[in-house]
């Protein structure tokens, strides 16, 4: 996500910021081999990947031409599948072009955070602030896409045979670690709640056997 988001169109997995000192549950090879795995999957070419050293958890795509994990992400995320299903997320907003349909709609879309929370402070947070202030008109189209990227994100794993909870609980543990986002009509991301369970009844209408991960808040958080 940069300054004032003129070109990137991202998933926006961004909360505040939590201590990078911890060692990742995720490394840097499973991220690379997630991404290489959801390209080949998603039947498109694996677009360049870099890991930005970033305590905030963060990814995003630019102009459907990169993508980009930040190191505070690889700490938060648990599970192999959690990556897969962030970068299968970031797929979709590739595959489906929606930095196209940014520049068609004559809107900036920028990247609005997933979890704002009630106080942004400044840093990064407050930067985002800006970033939604001067987007806001373009709040109903982004969630739209949002909505299309997190089903992208199921279906890749159905599609790959690989464990579809993926998505569910990196988008839970972000929710745990950030607050709540309140329901408005400017937010450019669904709230956590109604994200969360439209994810989890897309999983559960394709297999309603799935068992989802518990997933509690980490003690830095």
């Amino acid at each position: 996500m940069r300054g004032k988001f003129a070109a990137i169109i991202s998933a926006a997995f961004l909360i505040c910021s939590i201590g990078a000192d911890a060692e990742a549950a995720i490394t840097e090879e499973m991220v690379r081999t997630a991404w290489a795995d959801v390209a080949r999957i998603a039947g498109m070419d694996p677009l360049p990947l870099s890991i930005e050293k970033n305590s905030t958890p963060n990814a995003w795509v630019t102009s459907g031409k990169s993508v980009t994990v930040t190191t505070g992400l690889m700490n938060l995320l648990e599970r192999p599948e959690e990556i897969f299903g962030v970068l299968s997320h970031e797929a979709g907003h590739a595959k489906l072009k929606h930095h196209e349909s940014a520049v068609k709609s004559s809107v900036g879309i920028g990247v609005a955070a997933l979890l704002l929370g009630k106080a942004l402070g400044g840093g990064i947070v407050g930067d985002v602030a800006v970033g939604v202030g001067s987007n806001l008109a373009s709040a109903g189209f982004s969630r739209e896409k949002e909505v299309e990227a997190d089903d992208f994100a199921v279906d890749i794993a159905f599609k790959g045979q690989k464990d579809p909870t993926g998505i569910y609980t990196a988008l839970e543990r972000l929710s745990l670690a950030g607050g709540k986002l309140q329901p408005s009509g400017f937010n450019s991301h669904p709230p956590d709640d109604r994200r969360l369970l439209r994810v989890k009844n897309r999983i559960l209408a394709k297999d309603p056997n799935v068992q989802f991960p518990k997933v509690e808040k980490k003690k830095n958080q």
